[in-house]
This record gives C-alpha cells, sequence and structure tokens, in this order.
C-alpha cells in the first residue's frame, strides 16, 4: 500500500473494506496497542517496550497529542487490519482513542455512506484512576493484561474474544459534534479536579484535596477564601422534565463509578441497564457538604443527594468533566445537552483463569 495520509486511505472506500473484512467473526485476531507515554504507570521507556515486543512495532504506537492519535488509530485499524485495539493509560486516553475512533467513522460515513464497524477494545489499565478498566473486572499491570489476552486468544478467530457492550454518554453544546464518554461531571466536577491536580494525581492526590476541602470549609483558609466560589450554587438543571432551580454538582454515568480500589462504588450500573444514572448534590451549603462527603462517595446516598439509576436525557449550563478531561463553555450558559450514545462500545471483559 502506497505511503500516504493515513486518515484518507482510512476513510475511503477501500480502507472501509479493509476494516469490514477484518472484523467478520472468522477473521484472525490481530491486535495493537496504542501507549500514552505519559500515564502514570507507562512512563518508564521499559514499561512501554515491554508492551511493543509483545505485539512488534508495526501494530505498536505511542501518541503524545490528539494528531498524532488521530493518524495512529487510522493506520491501526485501516492499514493493518487490526480488529483489537488495546488502550494503555488511563481513563483519559480510553476517552481521547474512543473519540478518535468515532470521528474517523464519521468522517468515513461521510465519504463512503457507511459506518465502520468498532474494533474490540482492550483496556490496558496505565493510568491514575482507571474508572472504565476496573468496571470490566480489568486489574494489574498493562503487560500482565496483553500477555494473558495473547496467551487466550492471539491465534484464534476474532469470535472467541468475548465482548461486554458498554454503554457510553453523548455529551454535546448546541449544535456541535457531541463527544462520547463514561463519566460526566458538572462544573463543580471540573473545578474540582483543577483543585485536585494542585495536591498531586491519584488516591493521595485525592485524600489530600478532600482533607483541606473539608479544613477550609469548616474552619476557613487562604486557598478556601480564594476559591469556594466554584462551588456553586449553579442553577437551572433538567432532567427528564425535572428541574432543580439551584444544585451544586451532578454526575452520569454509564459505568460503576469507583471511587477507591477495588471496593467503594459511589455508583453501581447493572449490566444492560437502560439509560444512564445520575446523582444529583442538591445541598449547597459548604458546611454540610463536608458531612455529605462520605455518603457522597458510596453508594448508600444520604440526605442532599437524589439518585437516578435510570436517566434518559438532562440538560444544564457550564463546563463540564467528561472521563475526567476537562472542557470549556464556548459562552456563559451555553444548553449542554447529555444523552445515551446509541452504540455501546465493545470491551474485552477480563476473563477467568
Amino acid at each position: 500500500m502506497a505511503a500516504g495520509d493515513p486518515i484518507q486511505e482510512a476513510v475511503s472506500a477501500e480502507g472501509l473494506a479493509r476494516r469490514v473484512a477484518a472484523c467478520q467473526p472468522d477473521a484472525t485476531v490481530r491486535l495493537a496497542v496504542i501507549a500514552n507515554p505519559r500515564a502514570r504507570r507507562l512512563q518508564r521507556a521499559g514499561k512501554r517496550l515491554a508492551l511493543a515486543s509483545l505485539v512488534g512495532a508495526p501494530l505498536y504506537a505511542e501518541t503524545r497529542d490528539l494528531a498524532s492519535l488521530h493518524r495512529a488509530v487510522a493506520r491501526l485499524v485501516a492499514e493493518q487490519g487490526a480488529n483489537v485495539l488495546a488502550i494503555a493509560g488511563g481513563d483519559g486516553s480510553l476517552h481521547h482513542a474512543v473519540n478518535a475512533l468515532w470521528q474517523l467513522a464519521q468522517q468515513t460515513q461521510r465519504v463512503t455512506g457507511e459506518l465502520p464497524p468498532w474494533p474490540r477494545i482492550l483496556i490496558l489499565n496505565g493510568g491514575t484512576l482507571n474508572i472504565v478498566g476496573r468496571s470490566v473486572a480489568i486489574h494489574g499491570p498493562p503487560e500482565e493484561t496483553l500477555r494473558q489476552f495473547l496467551g487466550d486468544f492471539g491465534q484464534g478467530p476474532l469470535s472467541r474474544v468475548p465482548v461486554r457492550p458498554v454503554p457510553m454518554l453523548q455529551v454535546r453544546w448546541q449544535d456541535e459534534a457531541p463527544r462520547l464518554g463514561f463519566v460526566f461531571g458538572s462544573a463543580l466536577a471540573y473545578h474540582a479536579l483543577d483543585l485536585y491536580a494542585r495536591f498531586g494525581a491519584g488516591y493521595l492526590g485525592l485524600s489530600r484535596f478532600l482533607l483541606e476541602f473539608g479544613r477550609g470549609a469548616l474552619f476557613g483558609s487562604a486557598l478556601w477564601r480564594q476559591e469556594a466560589w466554584k462551588l456553586g450554587p449553579y442553577a437551572d438543571l433538567e432532567i427528564d422534565g425535572r428541574r432543580w432551580p439551584s444544585y451544586a454538582g451532578v454526575a452520569a454515568v454509564t459505568a460503576d463509578l469507583t471511587l477507591a480500589i477495588g471496593a467503594v462504588r459511589a455508583i453501581r450500573r447493572p449490566l444492560g441497564a437502560p439509560g444512564f444514572a445520575v446523582r444529583v448534590v442538591e445541598e449547597t451549603q459548604p458546611r454540610k457538604l463536608v458531612h455529605l462527603l462520605p455518603a457522597l462517595m458510596s453508594e448508600r446516598g444520604g440526605p442532599g443527594l437524589v439518585d437516578l439509576p435510570v436517566v434518559h436525557r438532562m440538560r444544564l449550563s457550564g463546563p463540564y468533566t467528561l472521563d475526567g478531561e476537562c472542557f470549556h463553555a464556548p459562552a456563559p450558559h451555553a444548553p449542554l445537552l447529555v444523552e445515551r450514545f446509541p452504540a455501546a462500545l465493545p470491551v474485552v471483559p477480563a476473563t477467568d483463569r
């Protein structure tokens, strides 16, 4: 195949035909890896070299920006015929890879009139929280997950690879193209992520952030005086026709929202549940929010929280987070719509040994 723009080649009729053939049930498994070298577990070159050695150079790509990610996705699924795409990184890496696949699919449909099939997605937990990976029981170092998959399925037909359809959200402002994702947070989460980053990544950083939040709300601090406005309250939330004129924050998920390793879940999503789940933080008084933290970070809920297990449409405004990535509002009070995406992502779950 002549060298050229991998995106243009992928969206062509020839690229579509190769992708369709690669995703037939009797096609041999062909796995490719996209690695984020900035992910917490992959910052050492040796970790990434271990992944590359398992699949070979043509089926491995490291991407440091969105442009290189889009080109890598196009090259791997069309030119290389990958029908299983392993994402080595955190929730943000998965988010951007899924959106690159979706944008490539839309471009293909505009050129050919058809949507290409999704490759199966194998999540290699290389990030900090790895919420989506844990929701399909993926644990352990990325190279171990990859080695196990190749040992179990690497030489067989694609039909042997198990799939768990993971629902996705679509989030958009006005008439903009939607972004796809799994864990949505409103403006409160958007501002909290900025503050959380100042205290360091991972669960230690989260603990430091929550400690400072509680201390500031109860006793005051310089940081609290500067940043307390970010707690809201916010206005005009609408969920399936029900309105909240005032609220502190809202989260929407299609996967289990796990906030601590292996145990504590704030929101649990049964397999095959319709719509998406939403938790609204109605309480807006900072001191009361501090006392809500244990309930906020667990399934049990409590006064000041409203849990809605099945939601179809949510309208609000302001900046938001999706899978830990932050998105600025294009204009003040721009209407933001959150819905369930019509298709599910075909994710490879952990297999019992």
